[in-house]
């Protein structure tokens, strides 16, 4: 099977057709992130360096998502 793109991917997924791999949504909407709170242990968990955490929603307290960590978890959207 061959390697497909993020888009590819996703729209193989979206019309019910088997993709290569589940596509990942990890920050493609702003619904799909990550807890303010969280984040730098993802960070650390990813071996990546601490850094400031951005929060976008200061009621949901989500963080914004660095290029490095979507880059490492492989997102596709």
């Amino acid at each position: 099977m061959s390697v497909a793109t993020s888009r590819e991917r996703v729209l193989d997924a979206l019309e019910h057709r088997e993709p290569d791999r589940v596509p990942v949504d990890f920050g493609g909407h702003r619904s799909s992130g990550i807890a303010a709170m969280a984040y730098p242990k993802l960070r650390a968990a990813l071996g990546l360096a601490p850094r400031v955490v951005r929060v976008y929603d200061p009621i949901q307290q989500l963080a914004i998502i660095d290029d490095a960590v979507l880059e490492r978890v492989g997102v596709d959207t």
